[in-house]
C-alpha cells in the first residue's frame, strides 16, 4: 500500500460525522418503528386482537393498524435503504412518516380522540382541547419519548438530506 492508497481509504472528518448521523438515524428509526409496533395500546397485540375478535373495530380506531404498517413501514424503509443507489427517496419517506406521527398524535388528542372520526364523539376527559394534549403529554411517559424520536428522527434525516444532495 502506497501513500496514495492509504489516504484515500481514511475518511475524512465529514465523512465520518455524516457515517455517525446515518447510524444516529438508523438507530432513531429503529426506535420510532419499535415504539409503533410495540406500544401497549396500540401496536401489534392490539392489531392481532382486533382483527381476531372484530375487524371491524378497526375502523372505530384506527390506529392498531396505522401503527402497525407505519411501523413495518419504517423497517421495509431502512432494509432497502442501506444497498439503495440514492438514499434521498427513503430520508424523505422517513422525514414525512415522522411529521405524519408528529401532527397526527395532537390532531388526535386535539380533536377528542377522533372525534372528527364517523360515529365517534369527541372526548376530552372535562378540559380542553388544548389541557388534553397537554394533559396526554405529561402523563404518559411512552408518548412523550415517542414524540421526542419522532422530532428527533426527522431532524437527522433532514440533515442526511442535505448532505447527499449536496454530495450529488
Amino acid at each position: 500500500m502506497n501513500a496514495t492508497d492509504f489516504s484515500t481509504s481514511v475518511e475524512t472528518g465529514s465523512d465520518s460525522r455524516k457515517c455517525l448521523l446515518e447510524y444516529v438515524g438508523i438507530v432513531l428509526t429503529g426506535i420510532v418503528a419499535g415504539i409503533h409496533l410495540f406500544h401497549p395500546g396500540h401496536g401489534l397485540f392490539r392489531f392481532f386482537a382486533l382483527v381476531s375478535t372484530d375487524p371491524a373495530l378497526l375502523v372505530f380506531d384506527p390506529r392498531p393498524l396505522a401503527f402497525v404498517l407505519s411501523g413495518i413501514a419504517l423497517l421495509v424503509g431502512l432494509s432497502l435503504s442501506r444497498n439503495a443507489p440514492s438514499r434521498r427517496p427513503y430520508y424523505v419517506s422517513g422525514i414525512l412518516l415522522a411529521l405524519l406521527y408528529f401532527v397526527g398524535y395532537f390532531a388526535w388528542h386535539f380533536t377528542g380522540h377522533g372525534g372528527f372520526l364517523p360515529g365517534r364523539a369527541p372526548l376530552f376527559h372535562g378540559l380542553t382541547p388544548t389541557e388534553n394534549v397537554v394533559a396526554h403529554l405529561t402523563g404518559d411517559a411512552w408518548a412523550a419519548i415517542s414524540k421526542l424520536a419522532e422530532l428527533a428522527m426527522a431532524g437527522v434525516l433532514t440533515v442526511l438530506y442535505i448532505k447527499a444532495e449536496r454530495s450529488e
